[in-house]
């Protein structure tokens, strides 16, 4: 185990109480401790905080609920945020409705575009479709034969299927990851990424 998994570890058997970093020194001597909870700190997997007189550490989620439980106006922030990500998500749902209603009426009255439109939610189920029949052992496929497959469902240019794919990747960022190469693609931080895959 390095020096960081074992510091975390000893952090995590804590709880939400911290543990004193003099014990953390007691108990870790073969390693600059200090450099080590810096690697930890700066990667955002532990807090360090003044309690009381001593330095206490805990794990990034174990000190959201240290300050929950002592601070009053931390638990009354959090109460707020989680009030405004509720109406939000009402909001936002009542929104995507509203759109998919649009879309269908636009359907109604024009039937020979059906295949031309299309939202995220239609080419999610068409796009897992293809993703799901991938055939490579390690379930990347290029976003190239991933294109080809649904222009033959959805009347789109290049540069609209990439806008939607991107606009998936965003939307549903834990279930789908892209790698670099390919021919063709979405652009990522100047890089081209070619290739696709379900997580």
């Amino acid at each position: 185990m390095s020096s960081e998994e074992l510091v975390l570890e000893k952090i995590l058997s804590a709880g939400s109480c911290g543990i004193k970093k003099s014990d953390l020194k007691k108990e870790f001597t073969s390693f600059d401790l200090g450099h080590t909870l810096d690697i930890l700190v700066n990667n955002g997997k532990v807090c360090v905080d003044k309690k009381g007189s001593a330095y206490y550490c805990w794990t990034s989620e174990l000190y959201l609920k240290h300050l929950n439980n002592v601070d009053p106006k931390f638990r009354i922030l959090v109460e707020r945020i989680r009030y405004i990500e509720r109406k939000l998500d009402t909001h936002s749902n009542g929104v995507k409705d509203a759109i998919n209603n649009l879309i269908e009426l636009l359907k109604a009255d024009n039937p020979g575009s059906q295949n031309a439109l299309v939202n995220l939610d239609n080419f999610k189920i068409e796009f897992d479709t293809v993703l799901s029949r991938s055939n490579s052992s390690i379930g990347w496929i290029d976003l190239g034969q991933v294109r080809s497959e649904l222009s033959q469902k959805f009347e789109l240019s290049k540069s609209d299927f990439y806008e939607l794919v991107e606009q998936l990747v965003n939307a549903y960022h834990n279930e789908y990851e892209l790698s670099t190469g390919g021919h063709e693609g979405v652009i990522l931080r100047g890089l081209l990424h070619g290739y696709v895959r379900g997580i």
